[in-house]
Parts: structure tokens; sequence; C-alpha cells
């Protein structure tokens, strides 16, 4: 897949969450099962004051939920869906919102998009990395979440595995001129929107993982989530020292 197919991907999806805002919003109040495995693996709970950076924050229920579990909470939060975040209740929310087009920036290579977020104890991403249609995309992603955690911090990052599903993947298009594990998703009974989306397998996220050695280290993965409770396959990251300084990793892969 080559960028400008990529950039019709990623427009094609910007433009289903603008579409669809509040009926999704609306569908996607309640806390994912595994984030409460990700607080015992992270072990945030136990800090006086934490710093969140959130990737596709989406309507901010990850920030409702975490300042729920920890002592004091202040986000740094991404999207580019505006409506969509503003379907969110933030009240006694710490949040600092940007809305920045993640998917474009990390096409052209420009990590400007996240400069004004400072070193975070947690830095996650939860339903995005499916979204994004290149394999530099997402092992970018996965770098500028770890240049923003601080040493000893945590990266958390979901893996949607709907093409696992039976239910979803019979509702999956393939994506004609896409490569493999590329499909289209529609929404409810809509037939005018569709997303696109990337099935990132096990040995994907292992190549994932280790682009962004030696400046974190695999912790744990596990599945959580979803009737099957292997909805999502979550990998967690410990940030080591050598990314003390913030400097961006220069180890990315090839497109797969």
């Amino acid at each position: 897949m080559d960028k400008d197919f990529a950039r019709k991907m990623s427009d094609m999806t910007t433009d289903f969450y603008a579409r669809t805002s509040a009926s999704f919003g609306a569908t996607r109040q309640g806390a994912w099962p595994g984030w409460e495995r990700l607080l015992a693996e992270t072990r945030v709970a136990s800090s006086s004051k934490t710093r969140l950076f959130d990737v596709a924050c989406g309507n901010l229920r990850f920030e409702r939920f975490l300042a729920e579990r920890v002592s004091r909470l202040e986000a740094w939060a991404i999207d580019n869906c505006d409506d969509l975040v503003g379907t969110a209740s933030s009240d006694g929310l710490d949040v600092h919102y940007a809305c920045r087009d993640v998917s474009e920036a990390l096409l052209e290579e420009d990590a400007s998009w996240s400069e004004h977020v400072p070193l975070c104890d947690l830095s996650v991403s939860f339903g995005f990395m499916h979204h994004l249609p290149l394999f530099s995309q997402r092992v970018l992603l996965l770098q500028e979440l770890v240049r923003r955690t601080k040493p000893g911090g945590s990266v958390v990052v979901a893996f949607w595995q709907f093409a696992a599903d039976e239910r979803l993947r019979a509702k999956a298009r393939p994506v004609e001129g896409g490569e493999g594990n590329d499909y289209l998703l529609g929404w409810q009974d809509r037939t005018d929107v569709a997303r696109y989306c990337h099935f990132c397998d096990e040995d994907e996220i292992d190549l994932l993982v280790q682009g962004v050695l030696p400046l974190a280290q695999e912790s744990t993965r596990f599945y959580a989530d979803g009737r099957s409770r292997r909805l999502n396959r979550y990998v967690v990251l410990r940030v080591t020292e050598q990314s003390a300084a913030g400097t961006r990793s220069s180890t990315i892969r090839g497109n797969m």
C-alpha cells in the first residue's frame, strides 16, 4: 500500500467518525474489562499523581475510568474528531485536549503533533492502531508513545482482534487494492459509511514491539474484553532509562 492509498483509507475513517459520532459515542460509555488488569500491570494507582498521554481518546471514557482509581490525574488527550470528544462529559477531569490528525502526521513522519506533551507516567492508545494503514505508521505511533513516557513508566496499546471473532469477521469486507489483513467495517445498519481496519496478528505485534527496543521492554501481553474475553490483545511495555532524554528511536521496520 502506498501513501496515497493509505491517506484515502484514513480519510474514509475520519469521515466515518464525523458522521457517526453521536451514535458511536452513545455505545462507548462503559469501561473495558481489560483496563482493570492494566492498572494491576502498570501500578499507576499507587502514585500520588498520574500523568496520562492518550492517543485517540474518543469520548474520554478511559480518562473517566482512570480518574476514579488514582489519587490525582492530569491527562493530555489527542483525537481528530471534535464531535466525538464533544459527546463526553469532562466534569472534574483535568484534561488538556488537542485535535490532531495523527494518522497524517505519522504518514509524513512529523512528530510535532505531540511536542506539547510532557513526559507521562502512562501512555496509551486504544481502538486506534487498527486504523493506521501502514506498518511504518504503527511502529512510529508506538515509538512516540514511548518517547513521551518517563523512565519506569508504562505504555499500553490494545490491538482489536476483530478478524479473529467469527461475528465481526463475517461483517468485514477485504479492502480492494489493500494488503493482507486490511478490511472495511460498517456501522450498525448504515450502508453509507465504512472505516478502514487492519488486523494485527501475533507476528506483527512481535515486530512492533521489536521496533521500540531498547527504549522499552515488553512486560506482559494479554487478552481481554468482549463476550469472548479475547476481543482485544493488550501489550504492556516498560520504558527504560535509555529513553530518559525523550530521544526518538531510529528503528523503523519496512511495510508489511
